[in-house]
C-alpha cells in the first residue's frame, strides 16, 4: 500500500512539473527591461515607465479612485477589488474574469507594475529569450507575421486589445463591470502616446 502511494505521488509530481513547464507564465516587466531598455532596440521599457500604464495599480489607491469606486457601489479598497483589477492589473485574470493561480507568475513579476508589457503582449515565459525575440523580430518580420510569435504566445496588440479595457463597461464571465472613469477613446490618437516599435535591423 505504501509503495502504491509513493508511485502515485511521484507520477503526480512529474505531471505537475511537466504541466508547469508547458504553461506560459508571466515573467514581469523587469525581465523585459534587460533588453528593451536599450536605445538601439527602441527603449520600449523606458517609454512604458514614463507613461500612464505603469501607474495603473498605484492610481487605484488614490482618493479619486476610491470616490469613483463608490459611485458604482464598490466600498472596498479598489486595489483589492476584482472589478478594478481586471483592467488596472489585467494579467491577474483570464478572459473569463477568473483569477490566475499564483504559480503562473515568476518571481520578478509584480502586481505594482500595473498595466505592464505582458498585459498587452501576452505572458512571456516562452518568448522572452533573446534568441527567440531576435528570430521573431528580424528573421520573421515581427510579431504580426511571425509563426514563432504565434507558437510562443507573443501577441501583436491592436485596437481590439486596447478596447478590452478602454470601454464604458466590460462583460466577463457573465458579469458586467462598469468603468467609472471612462472617456471617449480615440485609438488612433492614444496609440501615438505609447508607440514603442523595434527598429529595423540595419
Amino acid at each position: 500500500m505504501k509503495l502504491k502511494a509513493v508511485v502515485i505521488f511521484i507520477i503526480f509530481c512529474f505531471c505537475g512539473t511537466t504541466l508547469s513547464m508547458a504553461t506560459n507564465r508571466f515573467v514581469g516587466a523587469s525581465k523585459c527591461k534587460s533588453c528593451h531598455k536599450k536605445e538601439k532596440v527602441g527603449a520600449q521599457y523606458v517609454i512604458w515607465s514614463k507613461g500612464k500604464h505603469v501607474k495603473a495599480f498605484d492610481t487605484l489607491g488614490t482618493p479619486k479612485a476610491i470616490a469613483l469606486a463608490k459611485k458604482i457601489g464598490i466600498n472596498t479598497a479598489p486595489q483589492k477589488e476584482k472589478a478594478c483589477l481586471i483592467c488596472h492589473v489585467k494579467s491577474q485574470y483570464d478572459e473569463n474574469g477568473k483569477e490566475h493561480p499564483a504559480t503562473l507568475y515568476l518571481k520578478k513579476y509584480k502586481i505594482s507594475d500595473g498595466v505592464q508589457c505582458e498585459d498587452c503582449h501576452g505572458s512571456g515565459r516562452k518568448y522572452a529569450m533573446l534568441k527567440t525575440m531576435k528570430k521573431i523580430t528580424y528573421k520573421e518580420g515581427g510579431a504580426a507575421k511571425s509563426v514563432t510569435a504565434k507558437n510562443t504566445g507573443l501577441l501583436f496588440p491592436d485596437e481590439n486589445t486596447c478596447k478590452q479595457c478602454h470601454v464604458a463597461e466590460i462583460k466577463m464571465g457573465g458579469v458586467v463591470y462598469k468603468n467609472p472613469s471612462f472617456k471617449d477613446f480615440d485609438f488612433s490618437k492614444r496609440i501615438q502616446e505609447i508607440q514603442h516599435p523595434i527598429p529595423r535591423k540595419q
